[in-house]
């Protein structure tokens, strides 16, 4: 793993596990303490970290290919590769979530909803940093 995903990773780990304290806070209002909302959560938020490490870790190797070769076929057909990888990760997630009972469904794809709103506020607080 490059130096630039254990960097972005080192951001995003604890930014996930903080909304997913507040989201599991946020949901006693609606189900109660409840398990299997936890393990949806944890299981979603597992799975949307390793999405994000399979999404950097194919980025920077399609880029490399295409910098070695200057072939954007093989470029984007890694990309598209991935993209289907991480697909049937999120699928297989959900699926394990909706056939058992340990697993709320819902806990386990709201991680997948952190990561826009993540970075919009790491924008908006390094834009703040800058002085802009």
């Amino acid at each position: 793993m490059s130096k630039m995903i254990k960097n972005e990773l080192k951001f995003i780990v604890p930014c996930v596990f903080i909304a997913d304290i507040a989201v599991y806070l946020i949901s006693f209002i609606f189900k109660g303490v409840t398990l299997s909302m936890f393990l949806g959560l944890l299981l979603g938020s597992v799975a949307l970290i390793l999405n994000l490490c399979v999404l950097g870790s194919d980025v920077e190797l399609a880029l490399k290919r295409f910098a070695l070769d200057k072939n954007e076929k093989r470029a984007k057909n890694k990309m598209a590769t991935s993209y289907i990888l991480r697909s049937l990760i999120v699928a297989v997630v959900i699926f394990l979530s909706l056939i058992s009972d340990l697993f709320d469904t819902i806990g386990v794809v709201i991680p997948f909803l952190y990561v826009k709103p993540i970075y919009m506020i790491k924008s908006s607080i390094s834009h703040k940093k800058e002085g802009k």
